[in-house]
């Protein structure tokens, strides 16, 4: 545990939740290859849909729709509609397709596998604090063991772009009720969650898990911790 900065009374602590609460990595491989393989064979229309296809796909859809980029469900959803219309299946057709594949893909996303120690630790936290999450992902948190720790979700797309813009934390102020500066937010990425949260006028905790160094940081948080378990140690 390092401190860089004096922490000032929290009322709320926010949680990033991938590669935060639990390892997100496999979660996604697993998702990413159940939906490739079910395009497959669900739809042999679409055999030529691989993930580079896809990915090229994104790209330029983005750069035409750039909101896209702050809503990971709707430029999902638009990646395979589009990626279905170039395989010569109808709009209307492509649309239904891409949501019944979508939704396979959001069930897969949703198995998580959490940690006793994030168990641990929000259980605790919970007796102390109101707890909240702000992701830029589309975890199906509500369908997760993780679902009861938290009285306000947040997610980037139908609550706000993306971290490290201010509408997610400004947005969880609102709704809390309190100050930025009485919110904590925890999370692992030093761009999307450090520096998203201090320059939204919150505080920050970094975890900071894989061995990174102070010279990756843009801005410094309250405090750096090397597992979760510490925020029992500091709170």
């Amino acid at each position: 545990m390092r401190f860089y900065k004096r922490m000032a009374p929290v009322k709320v602590l926010s949680f990033d939740l991938d590669d935060t609460l639990y390892d997100n990595v496999p979660v996604m491989t697993a998702a990413e290859n159940w939906l490739l393989q079910a395009l497959r064979d669900d739809y042999p229309e679409s055999t030529l849909l691989g993930a580079d296809n896809l990915a090229a796909i994104k790209r330029r859809l983005i750069a035409e729709q750039p909101e896209l980029a702050h809503d990971v469900s709707a430029c999902r959803r638009r990646v395979l509609v589009e990626g279905l219309r170039q395989q010569g299946v109808a709009e209307d057709k492509a649309e239904q397709l891409a949501e019944t594949f979508y939704q396979g893909f959001l069930a897969e996303r949703g198995k998580i596998k959490v940690p006793e120690t994030t168990h641990n630790v929000l259980t605790t936290l919970k007796e102390k604090y109101r707890l909240a999450v702000i992701t830029n992902g589309n975890m199906p948190l509500e369908h997760t063991e993780l679902a009861p720790y938290f009285e306000i979700v947040l997610k980037a797309g139908p609550d706000g772009r993306m971290k490290p813009a201010p509408d997610l934390f400004d947005r969880l102020a609102e709704q809390a009720g309190v100050n930025h500066a009485e919110i904590l937010h925890i999370g692992d990425h030093i761009r999307t969650d450090v520096a998203g949260a201090v320059h939204s006028g919150c505080q920050a905790v970094w975890l900071n898990d894989n061995g990174r160094t102070e010279a990756d940081l843009q801005c410094l948080p309250q405090v750096a911790l090397t597992r979760l378990e510490q925020l029992l140690e500091l709170l």
